[in-house]
């Protein structure tokens, strides 16, 4: 009897399995998932911070910015001198000693950084405030 089965695979048989196509396709599928599971996680764990931030910066967009910079820091600034009632407020960078005042710019209606104390905060001019409405006679 005589074995009719071959002992190899012909020369020139299609291969079997996927293509370079498909296999670019599915890397970047999963990059794009993982990308996706990082940023709700993300949302998850920043969210209440983010809000927190953001009523905070309603109120006082000056205190907000001033508290963002010292949070961010992770210890290196710390906050030491607030002023609400003016919306200013000094920071002190722990390693060097340099300090840094956030105030709140009538002029522009932003916060406004300054390199010192309360004492760099330049002094309004007439220029600076808001222009007053004409009146009739």
């Amino acid at each position: 009897m005589e074995n009719t089965t071959p002992s190899h695979v012909p020369p020139g048989a299609p291969k079997k399995g996927l293509g370079t196509g498909a296999k670019i396709g599915i890397g970047c599928g999963v990059i794009d998932l993982l990308a996706i599971i990082a940023l709700v996680i993300g949302s998850v764990f920043l969210g209440g911070k983010l809000k927190e931030f953001g009523e905070e910066a309603a109120k006082n967009p000056t205190r907000a910015t001033a508290s963002m910079m010292v949070k961010v820091s992770a210890g290196t600034m710390e906050m030491v001198a607030e002023d609400d009632a003016n919306k200013r407020y000094t920071i002190k960078e722990t390693k060097t000693g340099k300090l840094t005042t956030i105030y709140w710019s009538e002029k522009t209606q932003a916060p406004v950084v300054v390199e010192g104390d309360f004492s760099s905060i330049p002094a309004a001019t007439p220029a600076d405030a808001a222009p007053t409405p004409p009146t009739e006679p």
